[in-house]
């Protein structure tokens, strides 16, 4: 008896190894043990990992003269970001090399939402559903089992699930290696500093690494995806009967804020949580709060509490902090403009004297930044990067935000003739559409102050109409479909008051002619037409008294 439970206890032990991801799965109760596997190896997070670590203090954002300060963080890397602008507004080891863990999967999705249909069929292969690490969260799907690409993103991003990544990246990439590539081709294309991927999902590899910069702006490329922002979002969800199964399956998303009250963040959206031994917690988690959206990495955390501890400080730093303002790319509002990429130093020169509103310039009216409160636009560095074609505001040397331009570099030829044609132009035209104004700078009504306030409006109204050319025209455009109406009632009534003035005009007439005739004649006349016009109205009651009296009476 006792061989015998020898033998069945090596034998479940041989099945273990040869197909571990198998074991414990029957129908519902499959269920009950992925949700418990909340990160990547299945392991309880709640409590803290034995390895002690000692505190970094530093922050490297409150090194920034004039910056609002932020708490210290227990994790060893931080950052929170502005997901509108890509300006960094805190940071604590922001490009430090670190293990990303099943944050990894918002890539994965990433690349998936680029390239793939959300109605595509993934078929699930052997080398997808069993290459997976033992105890690692998965779903239970099968070899051979076929899902859309829809279901699968939601698979990876509410639960985690390693084998869908797997399944993903070879529907997208042909196989896991081509896509990992993919994966590095836009950590590069998206500026990421020390990025590189070897897997989908995050699987522990000592050459799979990241940074807290570099998944704030992964996580900030994907949140321009509704279907993005609308899977992060997503409590629950279910797969139903599939060619293989022929049951539902359920699960809950992953996240925190989300789902658990006690650690819910006033506008939060979604994100990703992941775990390993050697990543231990990490954390991404995007807000949004009157249109600023922010984007928090959070690596190498020290538990849960740990990790959405300083998830919530950093985000709370941003929103009590900072503000996104709208700069006119066309003023002359800045201290400075630095240019990159000219060589030659007059035509570098030119650049920063140019109006950017006229040829060979071509850039958006506005950009918007992220400002701390105390910080007023004037205190902003321009940078023209003519390498990129990108216009960054800085403050500092920290960028706050960006905007794309053109430059054709064909500025139009201007000779000593034509420039003093020019500026003698612009003076009359000046003296033409501002001729009062001009009267009253030369001294001629200096001393009436009517004529001064008025001129200064009127000054005032151009300068904003030059510099918000835009929002003028669309003023106008308002006012003339509220004036029009109102000017065509007008001229209609005023019509209407003018026939009725010649109405009773010509009524006076009439009767002013009545009178007169009237003083003209003798008393006799007067006498003798009223009984004229007595007699025939008699007459006129004998007729009618006739004509009643032979009308016969009705039976």
């Amino acid at each position: 008896m006792k061989k015998g439970k020898l033998w069945t206890a090596l034998l479940l032990t041989m099945v273990m190894c040869i197909n571990p991801v198998r074991i414990g799965w029957n129908g519902t109760a499959f269920y009950e043990n992925t949700v418990k596997a909340e990160e990547d190896d299945g392991s309880d997070t709640d409590g803290e990992n034995s390895t002690e670590t000692e505190i970094d203090p530093t922050v490297q954002t409150n090194d920034i003269n004039g910056w609002p300060q932020g708490d210290a963080i227990e994790s060893d890397a931080a950052i929170c970001m502005d997901g509108n602008t890509g300006a960094v507004l805190y940071g604590k080891n922001i490009e430090k090399q670190e293990y990303p863990a099943s944050i990894t999967k918002i890539m994965t999705v990433l690349l998936a939402l680029e390239n793939g249909n959300l109605d595509d069929t993934v078929t699930f292969s052997e080398n997808a559903v069993y290459s997976i690490e033992y105890g690692s969260a998965h779903l239970g799907l099968t070899e051979g089992e076929k899902l859309t690409l829809e279901q699968c993103l939601y698979g990876i991003m509410l639960a985690s699930a390693n084998e869908i990544s797997n399944a993903v990246a070879e529907h997208i990439g042909g196989s896991v290696e081509k896509f990992a590539d993919m994966m590095n081709q836009k950590a590069e294309e998206l500026g990421c500093v020390n990025t590189h991927f070897v897997n989908p999902n995050g699987l522990h590899d000592d050459n799979h690494y990241t940074c807290a910069y570099d998944m704030a702006l992964i996580t900030q490329a994907a949140m321009k995806y509704d279907k993005f922002r609308e899977i992060i979002h997503t409590q629950e969800y279910s797969y139903p009967e599939t060619n293989l199964v022929k049951e539902k399956r359920y699960f809950a998303n992953h996240h925190g804020m989300l789902m658990d009250e006690s650690r819910a963040y006033d506008g939060f959206i979604g994100g990703k949580t992941g775990y390993t031994d050697e990543a231990w917690n990490t954390l991404v988690s995007t807000a949004e709060r009157d249109g600023m959206l922010l984007i928090s990495v959070v690596l190498h955390a020290n538990g849960q509490d740990i990790e959405y501890g300083n998830t919530k400080t950093v985000l709370d730093y941003g929103y009590n902090n900072f503000k996104e303002v709208q700069i006119n790319n066309l003023d002359q509002t800045v201290s400075d403009t630095e240019v990159i990429g000219i060589e030659d130093a007059q035509e570098a020169e030119k650049i920063r004297q140019a109006d950017l509103s006229r040829d060979p310039f071509t850039v958006a009216e506005t950009t918007t930044v992220t400002l701390p409160n105390s910080v007023d636009t004037s205190s902003l560095i321009r940078k023209m990067d003519f390498t990129t074609d990108k216009m960054t505001y800085y403050y500092e040397d920290q960028a706050l935000g960006s905007t794309s331009f053109s430059y054709t570099g064909e500025w139009e030829p201007e000779t000593e003739t034509s420039a003093q044609t020019e500026l003698q132009t612009e003076s009359e035209t000046e003296t033409e559409a501002g001729g009062l104004s001009q009267m009253i700078q030369n001294g001629a009504f200096a001393d009436n102050k009517v004529l001064t306030a008025i001129v200064g409006v009127y000054d005032k109204l151009d300068l904003f109409i030059k510099t918000h050319t835009i929002f003028a025209v669309i003023l106008g455009a308002i006012l003339l479909i509220i004036f029009i109406p109102l000017l065509l009632v007008s001229i209609s009534r005023n019509k209407k008051y003018k026939k009725m003035i010649e109405l009773r005009t010509q009524e006076i007439a009439l009767r002013r002619q009545l009178e007169a005739e009237i003083e003209e004649k003798s008393a006799a006349q007067v006498e003798a037409e009223l009984r004229a016009h007595e007699l025939e109205m008699q007459l006129e009651e004998e007729r009618r008294k006739n004509r009643e009296k032979e009308t016969p009476e009705e039976p």
